[in-house]
């Protein structure tokens, strides 16, 4: 059933009940009506006729005038007063095959006694007056109106229901809409609009409906940029790997080549230069290492070796030595706390991954002579409010620079994008400070998974940039 018929049957039931409630109400109260009723006309019947009979006191031909009074009377609707020994109908009975529903209302009060009024006039005995309630002129009074409040009740009630009807489907267009936004967005339409028109409740539905097309419409459109962003990776890596080949491997196989050629030429002339031939082999094992020299360094860009089996903190001191040999005169302090959580090998190898970018943007882009590395377990104090819930521990890196800081008007290049989409991925935040001759300061909240744990975070925080 649908809501709209849900709300006009229970208005339908409740408008049902209070009109039979108010009917039975009525009925019930019937008897002490009518017999209150009987009891006043009875009592002011009574009071009347005294008063009547004092008055024929001195009077001439109060007989005449008695005759006259007595017909007057006889129309009275509610009692019934006549004279003892008159031709009166008699009354019909209370109950019997054709009653009325009044007739059965009549019956909720008791019958009242009649009433006995002898006629002593100026000495003159004129008979006994008797006083007889009649209880079915009212009970017809008050069945007469039980249906006429049934009637106007009803009607009443018919037109509040079309009304209210109205006014249900008024309230529950914007559901409609709604459902039909939730059609387009599951058609894969997300630039839906709502109007936030209707009570707050549905209004406030509708902009909360609203606000989610627009952030799905946002988290689409940014996975489709970093759908592109890693197929323009893959390339540039497959570039490099293609130049890599080409440029170091290619020319070393050639010169192995021409060795292990030069070396088949001497063994066929059946040479016996003995120095010759150890030359070309020494020539080929120079070659061969400075294959193997060049396959680790691929290797290594493409994977860091011995992360898992060395641990993260070994390893990181190996990069930062590997670096130190390069750039002798760059300072760099590294500080691995030895209270790290647990992580597994994709935490260890984001940390490893933004360490890495750290160390190079600072010492080929900001020229910097002194770098300090912190990698620790992150404190509540020092966390950013939308990771501090996180059931996930979380690991904080800091990599400070005295280099020459960011510029006025930052554009993430790919280094930065690239720790960026790697915080991003593990659900949390990374922030870039710098002011002017004061360097660089990365920070990167990364929660981490334990070893053996697939799970990874539903949050998404993006890259904060402070520059001074």
């Amino acid at each position: 059933m649908s809501i709209r018929f849900r709300l006009n049957a229970l208005v339908v039931a409740l408008l049902g009940v209070a009109l039979v409630s108010f009917v039975l109400a009525m009925v019930i109260s019937a008897g002490p009506r009518i017999h209150a009723e009987n009891e006043s006309i009875t009592r002011l019947a009574h009071e009347f006729v005294e008063t009547t009979i004092a008055s024929l006191q001195g009077t001439e031909d109060p007989g005449a005038r008695l005759e006259v009074l007595l017909d007057g009377l006889k129309g009275l609707r509610h009692v019934r007063i006549y004279r003892v020994g008159e031709d009166v109908p008699e009354p019909r009975p209370r109950v019997s095959g054709d009653s009325s529903p009044a007739d059965w209302l009549g019956l909720m009060a008791p019958p009242s006694p009649k009433q006995e009024i002898p006629i002593n006039v100026n000495g003159q005995d004129f008979g006994t007056l008797v006083i007889e309630p009649r209880a079915e002129h009212e009970a017809e009074e008050i069945w007469e109106s039980i249906e006429t409040f049934t009637v106007v009740g009803g009607a009443m009630g018919i037109a509040t229901v079309f009304f209210m009807s109205l006014m249900i489907a008024h309230i529950l267009k914007p559901i409609r809409n709604v459902g039909d936004a939730l059609l387009q967005l599951d058609a894969g339409r997300y630039d839906v609009a709502v109007p936030e028109t209707g009570p707050p409740e549905i209004a406030d539905i509708c902009r909360k409906l609203n606000r989610f097309a627009a952030t799905l419409e946002r988290t689409i459109s940014e996975n489709r940029r970093l759908a592109q962003r890693i197929i323009c990776v893959q390339d540039e890596e497959r570039k490099e790997l293609a130049r890599e080949l080409h440029d170091e491997l290619g020319p070393y196989l050639f010169a192995i080549r021409a060795a292990v050629t030069v070396l088949q030429t001497e063994i066929e002339r059946g040479t016996n230069d003995r120095t010759k031939l150890l030359e070309a082999c020494a020539a080929l094992v120079e070659r061969m290492e400075m294959i193997q020299r060049t396959n680790r360094r691929v290797l290594h860009k493409l994977r860091p070796m011995g992360l898992e089996e060395f641990g993260l903190k070994a390893k990181l001191g190996a990069l930062v030595a590997l670096l130190q040999e390069s750039h002798a005169g760059v300072d760099i302090t590294l500080a691995v706390a030895d209270d790290l959580p647990s992580y597994d090998e994709t935490s260890a190898l984001t940390i490893y991954r933004l360490v890495q970018e750290g160390l190079t943007n600072a010492v080929k882009h900001a020229s910097a002579s002194a770098i300090d590395i912190a990698v620790e377990r992150a404190q509540p104090d020092n966390t950013p409010r939308t990771l501090v819930n996180r059931e996930q521990a979380i690991v904080q890196v800091t990599i400070a620079d005295d280099g020459t800081g960011l510029p006025d008007a930052v554009k993430p290049g790919y280094g930065i994008a690239g720790m960026s989409e790697r915080v991003w991925a593990t659900g949390g935040e990374l922030r870039l400070s710098s002011s002017a001759g004061n360097g660089v300061t990365l920070e990167a909240w990364i929660p981490v998974s334990p070893p053996g744990s697939s799970a990874g975070s539903d949050a998404s925080v993006p890259l904060s940039i402070e520059v001074g």
